[in-house]
């Protein structure tokens, strides 16, 4: 069985809708103590604003707060299933140099993970097998020893 995303995401997950200002995004992504927020339309995702897309597309250029966030956000985010492998999900954040995925269940918003929660999750699993095979190594028989 493949280790799915839905075990290393967070639930429920931040979101704000494409009609919320820039200033209630960035208090949104500081309340939940994120970088990123899918932009929920209904309980669809239609876009992502990340901190990077609130200093960079909107301070640096002296846009209003009061904006919409679906003026700086990134339309049409690449999301995964909840059952998706994690490291399907791993290789398609590295390969297009994102850090943040929606998580979703036919289409409906039911969590985010970030490159940081997909590596702690692989530590912890790591960390689990190295736990078995070295209580396997004690057993008289088990593995062959050298």
């Amino acid at each position: 069985m493949a280790m799915e995303i839905k075990y290393a995401m967070s639930s429920p997950p931040a979101s704000v809708p494409p009609d919320a200002s820039l200033e209630e995004a960035a208090r949104h992504m500081a309340d939940a103590g994120v970088g990123a927020l899918p932009v929920v339309q209904g309980e669809e995702v239609i876009g992502m604003v990340t901190d990077r897309d609130l200093v960079v597309r909107a301070m640096a250029h002296g846009l209003s707060p009061q904006l919409k966030v679906e003026t700086v956000m990134s339309a049409d985010p690449v999301t995964v299933d909840a059952g998706t492998p994690v490291t399907v999900a791993l290789h398609a954040m590295q390969s297009i140099k994102i850090r943040h995925l929606p998580v979703v269940d036919h289409k409906r918003l039911v969590g985010m993970v970030s490159f940081d929660d997909l590596f702690s999750y692989l530590s912890v699993q790591l960390g689990a097998l190295a736990d078995v095979v070295d209580a396997s190594r004690r057993v008289p028989g088990s593995f062959p020893t050298r």
